[in-house]
């Protein structure tokens, strides 16, 4: 009986051993991808895909799955892996969004607020000239005002890239003006046709040397303001563009193996490992670093252009120069002038500070993305597209994944391309109008004649610079002087 009692004992015993067992090693199975667990996978899928029936209730066999290999049963399908593919796509370009915000916001902020700053500063021109044509010369009567009104109209559909010059504009001001100081306060002949009387006074020096003064220095200011809100215009469309950069194929599918391949192995939002993430990104992103060298020249250039647009290239100092430059051209003499207090030079400069901080933009693009994934805790695993491990190997992840991770020199994409002409273009045009800002311009009375003598380089300080005597005379004011030339 004794023997009969110590066998069932013995039995029991190794029955509950195989349970315990078998309950010890469901609970991990997880962890080592063998039996995972699908329900919260299928929760989870279902706020992607709502009512979908794709998703498995238990592991099932993993062998049609393209993507999201496993060792063991999966939780996922077929029909999942293209789901999930659409989803990496979206938050791809969700996350381009995301990390570009700031920048954009910088730029388009910025923008607003130098043109309504420009705008500002034309209207008070515009109103102070007015004041003082009503005020001084009363007689010219509205078609003065008149004419005043369309110079600052021209002005302001330049800077926003009118087909106009700053020459004609003048040109067609002072010709309008003589016309009318010939006859209202001249008493000139009324014999003479209009046209003949606009001419006319080019070849009479009436106003002085005020007309070609005024001609320079709108020409340099005006200038120097076009190019730096077209710039800023520029600089929008090609963050707008980065915003709309699409995964091709092979990206989509490193994606999905970044973020939804752990989902088939029963793991929900595991710690991404950061190596892996960053060639990801590579890969899918590797064009961006190609923009990368044209927008930090992009970044320079406008912080040149800015510092540039000061003294007689600043467009408010020129611009509220222009009531007391036309007075002197109308009675030529000597006057003084106000200048309206305003805050544009400062803000220029904060806003070149800030955008220098984004000047390593498109090199540091796909860290920023990883950036936004949680870092694994401290010995902790993390994914690296096929499991759950202590680190990263870089080498593993080229060997099997390699066409998907690297770019393998493919030619650009169209989308890049097209960042990369739109900031070459741009580049170009602020480097040209930056050099045009340096030159050191001095008009010299000759008789008559105005000469202009242009250097480029690095020249005396300007105290020690001194203008010419003599007819068309040279003077060697440094290193790389050119020839003069009449205005």
């Amino acid at each position: 009986m004794a023997v009969k009692f110590c066998f069932p004992t013995m039995f029991s015993l190794r029955v509950s051993s195989a349970l315990l067992l078998c309950a010890f090693l469901r609970l991990f199975s997880g962890i080592g991808g063998q039996v995972p667990n699908c329900q919260e996978v299928r929760a989870v899928f279902h706020t992607l895909h709502p009512g979908s029936k794709w998703v498995p209730e238990t592991a099932v066999s993993g062998a049609d799955l393209q993507v999201c290999q496993t060792k063991g049963p999966a939780c996922c399908s077929k029909k999942m892996e293209e789901r999930y593919q659409f989803a990496a796509r979206s938050n791809m370009e969700s996350g381009l969004q995301d990390v570009s915000a700031q920048l954009k916001r910088i730029i388009i902020q910025n923008a607003a607020i130098f043109q309504e700053a420009f705008d500002l500063v034309l209207r008070h021109g515009r109103n102070a000239t007015l004041a003082m044509l009503k005020s001084e010369f009363p007689a010219l009567g509205g078609g003065a005002q008149s004419s005043v009104g369309q110079l600052f109209l021209d002005m302001s559909l330049y800077i926003l890239g009118s087909d106009s010059t700053v020459d004609h504009m003048v040109t067609v001001l002072y010709g309008r003006l003589f016309h009318m100081t010939y006859r209202r306060l001249l008493g000139g002949s009324g014999s003479l046709s209009e046209e003949c009387v606009k001419e006319a006074w080019k070849d009479s020096a009436a106003f002085g040397p005020y007309p070609k003064l005024m001609m320079t220095r709108l020409s340099r200011s005006l200038l120097a303001t076009r190019v730096f809100l077209q710039a800023l215009n520029l600089g929008i469309e090609v963050v707008n563009t980065t915003d709309h950069l699409r995964p091709g194929r092979d990206c989509s599918r490193a994606l999905m193996r970044l973020w939804y391949c752990p989902h088939c192995q029963g793991l929900l939002g595991p710690p991404v490992c950061r190596g892996f993430c960053q060639a990801v990104m590579h890969g899918c992103l590797g064009g961006a670093a190609e923009v990368q060298p044209h927008w930090k020249t992009y970044v320079d250039g406008l912080g040149k252009l800015a510092a540039a647009m000061s003294g007689e290239q600043d467009m408010e100092a020129v611009v509220l120069r222009l009531p007391a430059m036309i007075k002197l051209a109308l009675k030529n003499a000597v006057n003084t002038r106000g200048r309206l207090s305003s805050v544009v030079s400062r803000t220029r400069a904060e806003f070149i500070s800030n955008l220098r901080e984004f000047s390593s933009f498109y090199s540091g693009l796909g860290e920023s993305l990883c950036s936004r994934e949680p870092p694994p805790a401290n010995h902790s695993l993390c994914w690296n597209g096929q499991e759950m491990t202590d680190r990263f190997s870089g080498p593993n992840l080229k060997r099997s994944h390699s066409g998907s991770e690297s770019r393998n020199n493919k030619p650009l994409e169209p989308v890049i391309s097209q960042m990369i002409d739109k900031l070459k273009h741009i580049n170009q045009v602020s480097a040209m109008s930056f050099f045009f800002l340096i030159f050191i311009i001095f008009l010299c009375n000759v008789g008559e004649v105005y000469v202009v003598y242009v250097c480029i380089g690095t020249c005396e300080p300007m105290s020690s610079l001194r203008c010419c005597s003599g007819q068309h005379r040279q003077v060697n004011i440094c290193p790389f002087c050119v020839s003069g030339r009449n205005l």
